[in-house]
C-alpha cells in the first residue's frame, strides 16, 4: 500500500531507484491508502483502504467516482455506480436517451444494496448519474417501485395515474397471480371491452361495456342467479330457490336499513326487543313504526293500535268499501267512562220524530257508474236532511257523533300516456368463448293516460289552487239509538197518559 505524486525528483541514483520503486508502488497498489493521495490526475485510481472502496477521478480532476465496494472477509466485490448510456442512431447521447442502473451499498440515492433504474431527466450530454430521474428502484429487501420509492413488494405509481397492460391485438388484457403450482390463483382480463376477475379458472365478478358489476353471473339477464350493481344507481339481486338477501344487526336494537328520498330520510325497518316489521318466523309479531313511535302492532291473532282510542280506520277520503266480520263491533257503553248522562229533551225527541221520517232508498253513483242498472239499491238517510231536520228543532248537528263532516283539498294532474319500449341487448363473447346476451337499454312497459289525484288534510299544507272538497256522513248505531231513544220516551209518556186517564 502507497500513494506518491508521481514525480521523480533530480538526485542521486540511489535515490533516483526508491523514487521509481516508490511510484512502481503506488501503481501496482492503485495508491491504496485511508485517504486520498494528496496528488491527484484526471482518471487516477484510488483504493480507500478505511472503507474498502475503489475510486476513480473524474476527467475534470475535481472529485471522486466510486466504482466498487470491495469485501476483503469473503472476497468479493459489489457495484457502487455503474452508468450505461444508450445512444441514438447517431451517436449522440442526448436527454431521453440515457439509461442509468445504480446499486451498490454506502450512502445516498444508492444506499443498502438497491439497485436504480434511470433514465436521462432533461440534463445535456455528459449529464452525471445525478442528474438522471429515477425509474425502478429494487430495495436490498426485494422491494420493487416502478415511478416511486417501493413502501410494498410490488409499488407503481404513474404521473397521471395509468397502469396499462394491454395485449398486441388490443384484444385481451391480462393480469394473471398464481400460486407456485402454477394452477390456481386469480386475474384480472379486459377481453372485448369486458372487465373479469377470475379465481381458480372461474370468472367471479364482471364490469360490462355498459358498466354494470356482475358478481357471481356474466350478464345482467334478471332471470340469472347473480348480483348487479347497476350505473344508474340499481341494486338487483337474484338468488335461485333462497332467501335473496340477509341484513344482521350485532349487539343492540335499532335501525337495519334506513330509506332516503332526495336525501332525506323517510323510514326504516328497525328492530326493538327483538321483534322486526312483518312476521316474525320466532314470535309471530310485528310493528309499525312511525317516526321512532309504534303505532300499529299484529300477532297470529290480533292487529292492534299501540295507542289506546287514538287511531282511525281509514280516512275521509279513502274509505274502505264493504267490511265483512262474523260478529259486529264491540263498543264500549261502561258508565264508568260516561258523564252527563240524560234523557232526550223535547226538542231531539221532535228531530228524532223527524229523523224517523227521513229513510229512504238510493243508489251509490259510483256503483252507477261500474254497473248501470245492475247497481243494487240501499237503505238509509240523507246527511243533509238529517242536519236540517236538527236545525228545524233549534239543534247543531255538529254538536252530535253521530252527524259527521270531513274536509280535504285536492289537486289533480294528467299523467301522459307511455308507449312500451323493448329492451335493446347486444351478443358478447366472453374469455371462455360463451356469448351471452347484455343489455343496453332496459324495456319500458306501456302505461296508458290517467289523472292522478293528490289530496292533502290541511289548507296550509294544500298547494295553490287546490281544490276544498267535504263530505257529510252519520254514524248509523248512534243515529239508530238517537231515534229508539226518542220512540222510547214517547211510548213511555203515552203510557203514563193513558194510566192517568184511566185513573
Amino acid at each position: 500500500m502507497a500513494q506518491h505524486d508521481y514525480v521523480i525528483d533530480n538526485q542521486s541514483f540511489p535515490a533516483t531507484r526508491t523514487d521509481i520503486n516508490n511510484v512502481l508502488l503506488a501503481i501496482s497498489s492503485t495508491n491504496s491508502g485511508t485517504s486520498a493521495p494528496s496528488t491527484t490526475y484526471a482518471n487516477q485510481l484510488w483504493y480507500d483502504t478505511s472503507a474498502n472502496k475503489l475510486y476513480i477521478r473524474n476527467e475534470d480532476n475535481d472529485a471522486w467516482i466510486p466504482l466498487f465496494l470491495l469485501d476483503q472477509s469473503n472476497d468479493v466485490a459489489g457495484t457502487l455506480a455503474t452508468e450505461i448510456d444508450i445512444e441514438d442512431a447517431s451517436g449522440t447521447d442526448t436527454a431521453g436517451t440515457a439509461l442509468t442502473i445504480k446499486g451498490g451499498a454506502g450512502t445516498g440515492s444508492g444506499a443498502g444494496g438497491s439497485i436504480i433504474f434511470q433514465t436521462a431527466d432533461g440534463g445535456s450530454s455528459g449529464s452525471s448519474v445525478n442528474a438522471h430521474a429515477t425509474r425502478v428502484t429494487i430495495t436490498d429487501d426485494g422491494l420493487v417501485g416502478i415511478g416511486t420509492a417501493p413502501s410494498t413488494a410490488l409499488h407503481v405509481k404513474s404521473a397521471n395515474d395509468t397502469v396499462a397492460i394491454i395485449e398486441s391485438s388490443d384484444a385481451t388484457a391480462k393480469l394473471q397471480i398464481k400460486d407456485s403450482d402454477s394452477t390456481n390463483g386469480a386475474s384480472l382480463s379486459v377481453t372485448n371491452e369486458t372487465f373479469n376477475i377470475q379465481v381458480n379458472g372461474g370468472t367471479r365478478a364482471t364490469i360490462d361495456s355498459s358498466g354494470n358489476l356482475l358478481v357471481g353471473k356474466t350478464s345482467d339477464a334478471f332471470g340469472t342467479a347473480g348480483c348487479e350493481a347497476r350505473p344508474e344507481g340499481a341494486l338487483r339481486i337474484t338468488r335461485d330457490g333462497s332467501t335473496a338477501g340477509f341484513f344482521n344487526r350485532l349487539n343492540s336494537d335499532g335501525v337495519i336499513v334506513s330509506f332516503y328520498k332526495d336525501s332525506s330520510s323517510v323510514g326504516s325497518i328497525q328492530s326493538v326487543s327483538g321483534t322486526r316489521i312483518g312476521i316474525n318466523t320466532n314470535t309471530g309479531a310485528g310493528y309499525l313504526l312511525i317516526g321512532g313511535t309504534q303505532y300499529y302492532a299484529w300477532n297470529s291473532t290480533e292487529f292492534r293500535p299501540q295507542t289506546d282510542n287514538a287511531r282511525d280506520l281509514g280516512a275521509s277520503t279513502l274509505r274502505w268499501d264493504d267490511v265483512r266480520a262474523t260478529n259486529g263491533t264491540i263498543q264500549t257503553s261502561d258508565a264508568n267512562e260516561k258523564q252527563q248522562i240524560a234523557s232526550l229533551t223535547s226538542a231531539e225527541i221532535t228531530a228524532a220524530k223527524a229523523i224517523s221520517k227521513l229513510f229512504k232508498t238510493f243508489k251509490w253513483n259510483d256503483k252507477v257508474e261500474a254497473k248501470g242498472d245492475a247497481a243494487r239499491t240501499h237503505t238509509g238517510v240523507i246527511a243533509q236532511e238529517v242536519q236540517s231536520a236538527m236545525s228545524d228543532a233549534g239543534l247543531d248537528a255538529t254538536k252530535y257523533a253521530f252527524w259527521c263532516s270531513d274536509t280535504w283539498w285536492e289537486t289533480q294532474t294528467e299523467v301522459p300516456a307511455v308507449e312500451a319500449v323493448d329492451a335493446v341487448t347486444e351478443t358478447q363473447t366472453n374469455e371462455e368463448g360463451d356469448e351471452f346476451q347484455v343489455v343496453v337499454k332496459e324495456a319500458v312497459e306501456a302505461q296508458d293516460a290517467y289523472t292522478r289525484t293528490d289530496t292533502y288534510e290541511t289548507a296550509d299544507a294544500a298547494p295553490e289552487g287546490a281544490t276544498e272538497r267535504t263530505r257529510l256522513g252519520v254514524r248509523y248505531p248512534e243515529l239508530l239509538a238517537f231515534i229508539g231513544a226518542a220512540t222510547e220516551q214517547r211510548l213511555a209518556d203515552i203510557e203514563t197518559r193513558l194510566t192517568a186517564l184511566e185513573g
